[in-house]
């Protein structure tokens, strides 16, 4: 039979005090990168009917909608034509450089508010 001497009991103390600590930071933690996850899910198109994306989801659907928000600064053609021409040779099966013609992005073309970023809607 193992006896348990008082440094036992307060090695336990400190172990579980500890370890309360560790779990308050761990939420805290993930209260912040769930917060900053909400942000960015409200600065990328997404259906009004959907249920939250995944984390992996919207970083995908953003770092794609941030590929055609560049590629539309960086041409040197109108905005919108730029964006119905991208679209356009998608649907055609046609391939494209822009990195952002994804099928999630292009299902959400419709839910963009153009009108916000000086566009007008691409069909």
């Amino acid at each position: 039979m193992i006896e348990h001497t008082e440094d036992d009991n307060d090695f336990s103390v400190c172990y579980e005090e500890d370890r309360s600590a560790a779990n308050v930071r761990e939420r805290k933690r993930m209260s912040g990168i769930n917060g900053a996850f909400a942000d960015l899910r409200s600065c990328i198109p997404t259906f009004p009917f959907e249920k939250r994306l995944s984390k992996i989801d919207t970083l995908n659907l953003a770092i794609a909608y941030m590929n055609m928000l560049e590629d539309i600064l960086e041409t040197d053609m109108d905005s919108h034509d730029y964006v119905q021409s991208i679209v356009d040779k998608t649907r055609r099966g046609e391939i494209s450089n822009a990195q952002w013609c994804t099928s999630d992005l292009l299902a959400r073309l419709n839910w963009i508010d153009w009108e916000r970023l000086g566009i007008k809607p691409v069909l």
